[in-house]
């Protein structure tokens, strides 16, 4: 499946996504065919895209965002919530090809049981895209002893004068937090539910993501 959206000059656009396939289509695809979607992007000069996206199922999702003119930004938000045996392989790309353009991301992911999740992504700044500003973002919490998460975030900067910034973290959450929890009779389920409501508070706008993040947590 294949999204495209062009943001023309000086419009604002803001799009939101559950991917959220039924167990039917799933049962079809099969764990080691998992069924592709392509959402691609083209921002034209001093145009403003905003993204928020929530990936609920076994699914291979690509991202690409290109900022053709100057001045465009994007900012996009996503996360990931797992559980039992599902799959997801992610890649992003924040493609600069003019000045003064800027982009972030931020995609983080809470998994479960035997889930698994695969991170790629890349911000590339072209030649002739001197002075953009660009950041990239991947956090990944896991709740279980077979869940398993894969970050790869990389650079590709063809000019100076820019600002670029990347990170990956994989991880869980911290013995003192669940220690000072249990300390204050709160058991570790519960805990976990809190820390992680807090690790992806704020993250979305969109009232529908924000209630589909509560339910998925539970």
């Amino acid at each position: 499946m294949i999204q495209e959206y062009i943001i023309g000059e000086n419009q604002h656009k803001k799009y939101c996504f559950l991917v959220d396939l039924p167990s039917e289509a799933l049962a079809k695809e099969g764990e080691t065919n998992l069924r592709d979607q392509y959402i691609r992007f083209y921002v034209e000069r001093n145009a403003q895209l905003n993204v928020e996206i929530l990936i609920a199922s076994s699914i291979n999702v690509h991202i690409e965002c290109t900022l053709l003119g100057v001045g465009a930004s994007a900012h996009i938000t996503g996360a990931y919530i797992l559980d039992a045996s599902q799959k997801v392989h992610i890649t992003t790309m924040q493609h600069h090809d003019a000045p003064h353009t800027q982009s972030t991301l931020v995609m983080k992911g809470l998994l479960r049981g035997s889930a698994y999740a695969q991170y790629h992504g890349t911000v590339r700044i072209e030649k002739d895209a001197q002075g953009s500003c660009a950041s990239q973002e991947n956090k990944n919490i896991l709740l279980s002893n077979g869940a398993h998460a894969v970050s790869v975030p990389s650079l590709e900067v063809l000019t100076h004068d820019v600002q670029c910034s990347h990170g990956s973290a994989v991880g869980r959450f911290d013995d003192e937090q669940l220690f000072y929890a249990a300390s204050r009779g709160i058991d570790e389920k519960r805990t976990q539910h809190l820390l992680s409501n807090a690790f992806l508070a704020d993250l979305f706008t969109d009232e529908k993501l924000k209630e589909c993040v509560k339910n998925l947590i539970g």
